[in-house]
């Protein structure tokens, strides 16, 4: 502390003179400076009218740095030195000596503490090579929906894998999507009319799909396969070339009305229904040649948009004296 107070003395009145000094210097510098700048450049041959004005001009100029600088000089001694009271003096620089030691300290601290951290802190191979188990409980219903999601998630990547193999891009390119009004829909009337006109017309409905896959060059009758395996459209009923589905029931018609069509039955497209499962894109393509003798009125080329699940197909919608129907054309492998 000693050796700190006396050499804070010396510095400290060292620095304030120097500082002084240096102040002083600069002022005068610039002021010399300033004065001589008129005087630097190189006369110029002008008229006696034209010089007298210059000269009138650096007068002005001259008295202007003149005035600023004795103005400056005032202002810079009119403030005297204080008195320092050197006990006083002293324990401020004691005090702040002391405020920088503790901080110094804190920096210390803060540095082991830091290290130590470090030290102990686990490497990221260490990390990798370490076995730690989080047990996570879950109800049976999250665990459910797990399930299904994580079995939706590998269906959705087969199909997609598959697909890059079989996609049948000559029909997703002859073929896209159209629809002759921006909303289909049966003619007007509540549930049960739209049920039994649609029940009247079933029998034509399959006689026409039937035709359709045999000028495909299909057996409409014959067990869909793919890989040597049977496609599943229940867990005991396989797709065949032609499936045709049973009406839509009119409990899941109302179902379907409240939840997407907001009451609108005539949206109800679908009670009519069938698939067609082709093997290849030949067969594909035979099938939409054959339909094309029909009334179609839509196209979804869910080959060319496929649904976020990766699920695709092409769904056509045909109208079959007055109601609408849809026919779905699958491609075995996906």
């Amino acid at each position: 502390k000693t050796t700190t107070k006396t050499t804070t003395k010396t510095t400290t009145k060292t620095t304030m003179s120097s500082s002084y000094s240096k102040a002083t210097s600069t002022i005068i510098l610039g002021f010399v400076i300033m004065l001589f700048l008129p005087w630097s450049k190189p006369p110029k041959k002008i008229d006696a009218d034209e010089q007298r004005a210059e000269e009138e001009e650096e007068k002005m100029l001259v008295g202007t740095i003149i005035l600023g600088f004795f103005i400056m000089l005032i202002l810079r001694l009119s403030k005297p030195p204080k008195k320092i009271n050197l006990n006083s003096f002293e324990s401020f620089i004691e005090d702040a000596a002391g405020d920088q030691w503790a901080e110094e300290e804190e920096e210390e601290e803060e540095e082991a503490a830091a290290a130590a951290v470090k030290s102990s802190a686990i490497t990221n191979d260490e990390r990798d090579n370490s076995k730690t188990a989080i047990e996570v409980k879950l109800n049976a219903e999250t665990k459910a929906n797990l399930e299904h999601l994580q079995g939706l998630t590998r269906s959705r990547n087969v199909m997609l894998a598959n697909a890059k193999k079989v996609l049948p891009k000559k029909y997703m390119n002859r073929y896209p999507s159209f629809s002759r009004s921006s909303t289909l829909h049966q003619p007007k009337g509540n549930l049960d009319f739209l049920h039994s006109q649609c029940n009247a017309i079933l029998p034509l409905f399959k006689q026409k799909l039937t035709h359709i896959t045999q000028a495909a060059g299909l057996d409409p009758n014959k067990v869909a396969t793919w890989q040597g395996k049977d496609i599943m459209l229940t867990s005991d009923q396989p797709y065949t070339s032609l499936t045709v589905a049973p009406l839509k029931s009119k409990a899941r018609c109302m179902e379907k009305v409240e939840n997407e069509y907001d009451g609108d039955v005539t949206r109800l497209v679908d009670i009519v229904r069938a698939s067609i499962v082709v093997a290849d894109e030949d067969q594909l393509i035979a099938v939409a040649k054959a339909l094309e003798d029909e009334e179609i009125i839509r196209l979804k080329n869910r080959f060319k948009e496929p649904l976020f699940t990766g699920y695709s197909d092409a769904l056509y919608n045909i109208e079959i004296e007055g109601m609408i129907c849809e026919v779905q054309l699958h491609v075995s492998a996906i």
